[in-house]
């Protein structure tokens, strides 16, 4: 829960720095300040076969039975969030809206696993330059020894984002969100 709402906050935050940066002056901390970033395509975002939107059907499809399932309310949501484990990423679903509850789609996954690229080739252990070269300029935050290299994903005023976490020189998660409105 704690991590879901990290991730909103930080897509909150690389929203108001696109809005900043298509001319609103807004006050950013020195530390992430920056120019115009890249803004990825949705079709270029995914671990392995996983993408965003897809429904909990098609993940089982690929992926098979989770190590673990959990269906919970989120008031923050305002809604049940699913969340299936499985070896090598978690994948968070919400229902889709004016359909029945029971249909669930990716709205946000993660891996801490190099087993899974992203669609540029891009896995956990690679190093922030080769993200930088695969992805393009990002949308750089700090926070101690930890950077954040956060992509927008589908358009600027998209709450959507592709982040990979750096420590050390190396990527050691990668995560897809987007903000639930």
């Amino acid at each position: 829960m704690k991590k879901i709402l990290l991730i909103t906050a930080l897509t909150s935050l690389f929203s108001l720095a696109l809005t900043a940066n298509q001319g609103l002056i807004l006050a950013q901390s020195p530390q992430i300040a920056q120019t115009q970033s890249t803004i990825i395509p949705v079709e270029k975002v995914g671990l392995g076969k996983i993408r965003p939107g897809m429904s909990e059907q098609q993940v089982r499809r690929i992926l098979g039975k989770p190590i673990r399932t959990k269906t919970e309310f989120n008031p923050g949501v305002g809604d049940n969030i699913r969340t299936l484990e499985y070896p090598n990423i978690s994948l968070y679903l919400v229902p889709y809206v004016n359909k029945p509850k029971n249909l669930f789609f990716v709205y946000y996954f993660v891996t801490r696993s190099s087993k899974l690229l992203t669609s540029t080739g891009i896995k956990v252990g690679d190093t922030q330059s080769q993200v930088i070269k695969a992805y393009g300029k990002p949308y750089i935050s700090k926070e101690g020894n930890v950077t954040f290299l956060v992509y927008g994903v589908g358009s600027p005023d998209s709450t959507a984002a592709l982040t990979f976490r750096i420590e050390a020189g190396k990527v050691t998660e990668i995560q897809y969100s987007e903000q639930l409105l």
